[in-house]
């Protein structure tokens, strides 16, 4: 399993042109392309819950950053183990404890020979980070002997925003010409969105701080967001390249996906936030597995990354555990379309600028949020409104259906635990520690 942090689900080159991803697109011409991925929230600790447990972040009390992941939880590096593979981690976290902690067995390995490849050479910057965690798994992989299967999670830190110096997007030099300013693209969205008729906390969001964008900024952002997934990309080909020279890619199944994406000005919001918007929920979902024979090399069903730890254990020949939940799209790659009644489900609960807990439902026509303590809804005609421009939520002639999609993801809500789960918090967690404003 290989992750980025923030990425886009449109974020690859051989879906946008103005991304550069030869080895993603590479990667995605011998897999399976879930179009329709969905992720359980957008943030980073409560989806990686998800990727670990196959369960929703509410049902495991992983609501937000600084919320540890319960060791004593079910998790896919348990079930690895128990069939007999080497369990690796390498790269980001960001659940609290360690990967140890929840069995993994390999954590660290050597860094001899690792390229930077256009990376900062500042160890703060997550470019750097991801050079190190590419040449862990690099001589982890050059020194595998096939005595053992192996179970690897190699989770890059970028695109996520994280420039000490002039942040909050890393420029990598290295790429810079291949998207010059000029070029680089604006969301329509970011002119037709004015937030009216939205929930208020999202227009006060666009006007300050961070957020308070012009053209400028956004096509700056764009630029430097496009140069981080293209450093990335480069370490992919790295990893491709390995598994070829050991003769392994005929043997290993590969899942590529994202916690979530970026904003990058639609909405004239930036960055992340609780917020539903599809530029943070649709996520890039890859799957390779060797030999097999697909339906449908692009799938566009509406799937949600609950099902990715069932999906790896599923593509091993591993019968799922009754506590792996979140199912797994092997049945999907021998089907020839969706179900009539696709549906996801989706959550988030605070942002570091405001607590707006939100529990949502996405359909193939529609998308409906409830906004639990605010008591407010959103609510968007997904056929006529792709980009989420226009609330329906209070208009008559869709009332029938709001009320179905509110009881339905009510239903869901409760049926799975609300926020009867108590999380653990992290003491040295700056979201925990400053709680002033966002205490339950």
């Amino acid at each position: 399993m290989i992750s980025t942090d923030q990425q886009q689900a449109k974020a690859m080159g051989c879906i946008d042109s103005s991304y550069y991803t030869p080895n993603l697109n590479r990667l995605a011409k011998k897999s399976v392309s879930f179009t329709g991925a969905i992720s359980t929230s957008a943030q980073c600790t409560p989806s990686r819950a998800s990727w670990m447990t196959g369960k929703f972040p509410h049902q495991v009390g992983v609501y937000q950053i600084g919320h540890i992941l319960d060791p004593q939880e079910w998790s896919i590096a348990k079930e690895f183990n128990r069939a007999g593979y080497e369990t690796v981690y390498f790269g980001k976290w960001h659940l609290g404890l360690s990967p140890a902690d929840h069995q993994f067995a390999v954590t660290d390995y050597r860094t001899d020979g690792m390229q930077l490849a256009g990376a900062n050479e500042d160890p703060r910057f997550h470019s750097n980070k991801d050079a190190v965690t590419t040449a862990k798994a690099l001589n982890y992989l050059q020194d595998y002997d096939g005595a053992q299967p192996f179970f690897m999670k190699l989770c890059w830190y970028m695109p996520h925003p994280n420039a000490p110096t002039d942040g909050p997007f890393e420029l990598i030099d290295r790429y810079a010409e291949h998207f010059p300013l000029q070029d680089m693209p604006v969301p329509a969205s970011f002119y037709q969105d004015d937030l009216s008729g939205k929930p208020a906390f999202q227009q006060e969001r666009s006007e300050t701080g961070e957020s308070a964008l012009t053209e400028q900024i956004v096509r700056r952002d764009a630029q430097r967001y496009r140069t981080m997934l293209a450093l990335l990309d480069s370490y992919l080909g790295q990893l491709l390249d390995k598994l070829e020279a050991k003769q392994l890619l005929d043997q290993t199944v590969i899942l590529f996906t994202s916690d979530h994406g970026d904003m990058q000005g639609a909405h004239r919001l930036r960055l992340k936030g609780v917020l539903p918007y599809k530029e943070l929920y649709n996520v890039p979902l890859l799957l390779y597995v060797p030999g097999m024979r697909p339906k449908r090399n692009v799938i566009a069903d509406l799937v949600s990354t609950a099902a990715i730890p069932g999906t790896l254990l599923a593509a091993a020949g591993i019968t799922l555990p009754k506590e792996c939940e979140g199912g797994t799209l092997m049945p999907a790659l021998e089907r020839n379309q969706a179900s009539e009644d696709e549906h996801v489900f989706f959550e988030h609960y605070k942002a570091y600028w405001g607590r707006h807990p939100l529990i949502g439902i996405q359909t193939k026509a529609w998308k409906y949020i409830y906004y639990i303590d605010d008591q407010v809804e959103e609510m968007y005609d997904l056929q006529h409104d792709p980009d989420e421009i226009v609330n329906i939520a209070g208009q008559q002639q869709v009332e029938q259906v709001r009320l179905r999609l509110k009881q339905t993801v009510e239903q869901w809500w409760t049926s799975t635990g609300g926020f009867s789960k108590a999380p653990i918090e992290d003491q040295t967690s700056p979201w925990i520690t400053n709680k002033v404003k966002h205490n339950r």
